[in-house]
């Protein structure tokens, strides 16, 4: 047995970024040996990952990867529980490993990505080890990838709002190095992240949603007294309206009101001589979908409190 001394416990500390006291009580359990200690921190590191897959995660961030072509494209969220962890170098080490893995292997699915290596380990294993280390919930919760004609991407508010948008030409080639056309993908890009469309165009709305639309406009209309003979006009008026609210064609285009987004890129096709067309969508919002959990702060400190005391 190897005799456990501060500079052996400070050893597999920076080897593993682990606590002092989970690394003494690792190298008491592994019986001075360091290799075998650092093999029980990282069963540990699992098992505490394990513990803390039902707190929620509701910060980090948004991030955007585009292939050097503009032929492929990622968006991905990375969260954790804290704005300060989001902050933390560590989390930001993460983060760029995770754009590195995406850009050289180009994955499809969020599991590709978490078995990705990186530095000589996949994510997940990465996620896991940060974990363990920091005692905070990490997750790449979502993962979009894209291949298309030209692809785009936005990132907004230090990755709180992240857009990927594809425009297709074929005659790309020619306009791909102009300012205009990078400028026109800048503007829809922007557009999409301030007006948050849902739909491209209202061809890809479904028609049971359509349907259920037209029955509430239906309902509100007849409630503030309009005619029945009247009211599929008017509910048929009101649909384009929300239309021209969720669909990013059809949206107005910020910077000109006056026509709609679909109508801007026409004339700026017009402008640069080439086919064009805005193709494909994609926005994501940092912590979209998550219920943030109130809990009672004073309780879960004291918890947290017991939990070092007992150890």
């Amino acid at each position: 047995m190897t005799q456990v001394t501060p500079s052996l416990i400070k050893s597999l500390r920076e080897m593993t970024g682990a606590g002092l006291t989970d690394c003494k009580k690792a190298l008491d359990e592994a019986l001075g040996n360091i290799d075998k200690a650092v093999i029980v921190l990282r069963e540990k590191g699992l098992a505490a990952a394990a513990k803390k897959a039902d707190r929620t995660a509701s910060e980090g961030t948004v991030q955007a990867v585009i292939s050097s072509d503009h032929s492929y494209a990622a968006l991905y969220e990375l969260n954790c529980e804290t704005d300060f962890v989001t902050r933390n170098d560590d989390f930001q080490n993460l983060n760029s490993a995770i754009s590195e893995g995406i850009k050289n292997k180009m994955p499809q699915t969020l599991e590709e990505v978490l078995a990705v290596s990186v530095n000589g380990s996949t994510i997940q294993s990465q996620i896991d080890a940060l974990i363990a280390k920091i005692g905070e919930k990490i997750q790449l919760r979502r993962f979009t990838a894209h291949k298309g004609s030209w692809m785009s991407s936005y990132i907004h508010g230090l990755g709180k709002i992240g857009i990927l948008v594809e425009f297709a030409s074929p005659d790309i080639e020619k306009i791909k190095d102009n300012a205009v056309f990078h400028n026109l993908t800048k503007d829809i890009a922007l557009q999409a992240a301030a007006l948050k469309p849902q739909y491209l165009k209202k061809e890809e709305i479904p028609q049971t949603l359509i349907d259920s639309e037209s029955k509430v406009f239906e309902t509100q209309y007849r409630n503030q007294g309009k005619p029945d003979a009247a009211l599929p006009k008017i509910v048929a008026g009101r649909l384009e309206t929300w239309f021209k609210e969720c669909c990013l064609n059809q949206q107005p285009f910020v910077k000109e009101d006056k026509k709609s987004v679909s109508q801007h890129i026409a004339d700026v096709a017009k402008t640069l001589g080439a086919s064009l067309e805005l193709k494909y969508f994609v926005r994501y919002e940092l912590g979209q979908g998550i219920e943030k959990k109130t809990g009672d702060l004073a309780k879960d400190v004291a918890e947290q409190i017991s939990q070092v005391t007992s150890h």
